[in-house]
């Protein structure tokens, strides 16, 4: 009765190749672990010296931008306020007026010191000096000598204020670029700082990238494993149900084509065995609905129960066949399977 079961098929070299992908695999993201270890074991130290040093520069380059701040602060700039001073009070009335009343008493002091020393000549010449001609030419030439001597003093005095201007702007302008110098010898520092505090975490980073490159390729191998077992599986169980399926089935059609009477033992009566299946009653004594429906490998129409219905009301009348399939003992639930065309 029913079809002649076919031998299984040996699934035993996917298994193995599902098997041997995850050992390959496997040894595979071992491998990129234990290289990522050692690098890290390699790199860190190297990583941690670099940082080690960059800490030093950037404490070094923060004391020189001080040193530079401090320095443009105590030297150069009282010297800019003494500037900025002697410019505002240079530029007024009264330091104009104080340079005139200089200028011409240095013209009066010029002009009595070559009096006296004209004075002195033509006396030790023998000249009279209280002659009116003597006088003139005194005086005259006095004067021209006074002028020219207060004009070279006030002339003198000018240069000596103009050259220690120019010397106090050289001086400042020595100064003017330390607050640049200073600017940049802390950012050169906060550089510094932020690359060591970059380097210090290389290693470990690297580290931390081979592991997830290694824990990769192991679930990768472990995918393939699961996969491939998983395909044994689902086609171990596809041929036991297509072998159930024939063998049920075959031997349901056996029975059918003997007689009806045969069907007493309920063999058909699970649900995945029919379809076109339309409710066509209530039995009156058990409550059990009534169907209409076909076989799935024939064409004549019968009316009976659901074993999966009679499994919540009355247990006892539902068996499980060999292949997995449910049956129910008509007789116990006094029922007639019937066909109806």
């Amino acid at each position: 009765m029913g079809k002649k079961n076919t031998a299984a098929p040996d699934y035993t070299p996917l298994a193995n190749a599902s098997n041997a992908a995850n050992e390959r695999m496997s040894q595979l993201g071992q491998d990129q672990l234990d290289f990522a270890k050692k690098q890290y074991e390699t790199n860190n130290p190297l990583m941690q010296d670099i940082a080690r040093k960059q800490g030093l520069a950037m404490d070094q380059q923060m004391a020189q931008g001080k040193d530079y701040y401090d320095y443009n602060k105590k030297t150069f700039r009282p010297l800019e306020q003494s500037m900025v001073a002697d410019a505002e009070a240079f530029d007024t009335d009264a330091m104009r007026n104080q340079l005139a009343t200089k200028a011409s008493a240095d013209a009066g002091l010029a002009f009595g010191q070559q009096n006296q020393a004209n004075e002195r000549r033509m006396a030790s010449m023998g000249v009279n000096p209280n002659s009116g001609r003597f006088q003139g030419m005194a005086q005259q030439s006095g004067l021209m000598q006074a002028g020219a001597k207060a004009g070279a003093m006030t002339g003198a005095r000018e240069r000596a204020q103009q050259t220690g201007y120019a010397r106090k702007l050289d001086a400042v302008g020595m100064g003017r670029g330390l607050a640049g110098a200073s600017t940049a010898a802390y950012g050169s520092a906060m550089n510094a700082g932020n690359s060591s505090v970059g380097n210090r975490g290389v290693a470990g980073q690297q580290y931390m990238s081979g592991m997830a490159q290694g824990a990769g390729t192991i679930g990768s191998g472990y995918s393939m494993q699961l996969g491939g077992l998983g395909n044994v599986l689902n086609n171990q169980t596809s041929y036991a149900m297509n072998q159930a399926d024939n063998s049920i089935m075959g031997g349901i059609g056996a029975i059918a084509g003997a007689g009806l009477s045969a069907y007493t033992g309920g063999m058909g009566s699970d649900i995945r065995l029919k379809k076109n299946i339309e409710l066509a009653g209530v039995d009156e004594d058990t409550g059990l609905n009534l169907y209409d429906f076909n076989y799935k490998w024939g064409s004549k129409r019968f009316r009976g129960v659901m074993a999966q219905e009679v499994m919540k009301d009355f247990p006892e009348a539902v068996y499980t066949s060999g292949a997995g399939w449910l049956g129910v003992y008509y007789d116990k639930l006094g029922i007639e399977m019937k066909e109806i065309h």
